[in-house]
């Protein structure tokens, strides 16, 4: 697992400019200046349009035009889907508004929130997956699906039937509600998360013996709603947003070979 963020800290933005940026120096140090200014320049042309609505549009793009929006949820059990599964996206820790507990994050929020709209309409049981980050003390810090649970129960009204709360990665949130649901003879899910995450966690758990119909939300700005200068104008969410999706490059680069 630390092998794992150590290579992703390295090939996504930034940590792979500040890599770039390092070897220049070391280059430019050792008197090969021309390509020294090579790698400087594409370390801040890289930064620049990943960090662009226009770069991260076109990332996003890559990942979310092969995932269509759910039409009709009312008719999801005549369609033979037995179950929603939501997969974990991140949790507020100690947040001092909550009396210092950890919370569901803000794009947390998101999924929940469709989760709950298509339960509703469905009427089909849910399943929430996500453990502890690792390092992390089990004992001593509730597990996301936990926090999920809590937060549709609370925020949305609706209850959930099932908790995986050891997962750490897509892989594992497939096989271990694999686990859960076959038992109970379960393989039909609809699953529920981000528009640019869905693409490789059905293909995911579909490897892991569901027959799967992505619900995505929260897809992306369309870039050419923005004016000229708004799309070449670096932003912090576009940056934010080109790391993710790069993140699921990777991670399917990585599931071809393992």
């Amino acid at each position: 697992m630390f092998s794992t963020q150590l290579v992703h800290l390295l090939l996504l933005p930034p940590g792979l400019q500040c890599l770039l940026g390092v070897a220049a120096l070391v280059l430019f140090w050792r008197g090969r200046r021309r390509l020294a200014t090579g790698l400087a320049v594409l370390a801040l042309a890289s930064l620049y349009l990943l960090a662009s609505p226009v770069g991260s549009g076109w990332l996003a793009r890559s990942l979310e035009d092969r995932v269509m929006p759910l039409r009709d949820p009312g008719q999801l059990p005549a369609a033979g889907y037995q179950a929603i599964v939501v997969l974990g996206g991140g949790r507020l820790p100690q947040a001092p508004e909550y009396e210092g507990r950890d919370v569901v994050s803000a794009e947390m929020l998101v999924r929940l929130r469709y989760a709950a709209h298509v339960q509703r309409q469905s009427g089909l049981p849910l399943l929430v997956t996500g453990g502890v980050a690792e390092g992390s003390d089990r004992g001593s810090r509730p597990a996301e699906a936990e926090l999920m649970a809590e937060s549709l129960r609370n925020d949305f009204g609706v209850p959930v039937r099932w908790l995986e709360p050891f997962s750490r990665t897509t892989r594992e949130n497939a096989e271990m509600s694999a686990d859960m649901l076959h038992a109970q003879g379960i393989t039909h899910v609809v699953l529920v998360s981000h528009a640019w995450h869905l693409r490789r966690a059905a293909r995911v758990f579909e490897r892991a013996g569901f027959s799967v119909l992505p619900a995505p939300t929260r897809f992306s700005a369309d870039a050419s709603a923005l004016t000229f200068i708004e799309r070449w104008t670096p932003q912090h969410d576009s940056l934010g947003m080109s790391r993710r999706a790069l993140h699921e490059w990777l991670g399917m680069a990585r599931d071809a070979v393992f």
